[in-house]
């Protein structure tokens, strides 16, 4: 007796259309999770940089090289410590109305006490104590 059914050895178009339609849900639930980790994947030196001159500023205070040291912010991202100048990449701006700044005393207490800064981007915004 002749066996005329032959084993498959693939997928069917059912199954593959199948496993089409479960890997475009999973990627429509997941893009925006990536889409935000992509917006603040480069915004940490932004921040890092602000940190750091205010600490620097501190520093400058407490270690006697000057009887009070001042930062200022100002909307288009231009901060400045004494004499120095220091602008924040393009595309970041500090969201406040007017400049805004900060004086550190030699025992390194900050007037006004308790502050924020917020730095903008495209929609993405981080808040930075100032204290």
């Amino acid at each position: 007796m002749i066996n005329y059914l032959k084993k498959s050895k693939g997928f069917t178009l059912m199954e593959l259309l199948l496993v089409v339609a479960v890997l475009a849900i999973l990627a429509a639930v997941t893009m925006p999770y990536f889409n935000e980790a992509y917006l603040t994947m480069n915004d940490g030196p932004a921040e890092q940089m602000t940190v750091n001159l205010i600490s620097s500023a501190r520093s400058m205070a407490i270690a006697g090289r000057v009887k009070e040291s001042t930062i200022t912010f100002k909307k288009d991202g231009t901060i400045t410590v004494g004499d120095n100048i220091y602008k924040l990449p393009s595309n970041f701006s500090i969201d406040i109305t007017s400049d805004k700044s900060f004086t550190f005393e030699l025992d390194g207490k900050v007037t006004p006490q308790n502050e924020t800064i917020t730095i903008k981007r495209n929609g993405y915004s981080k808040t930075i104590a100032v204290k």
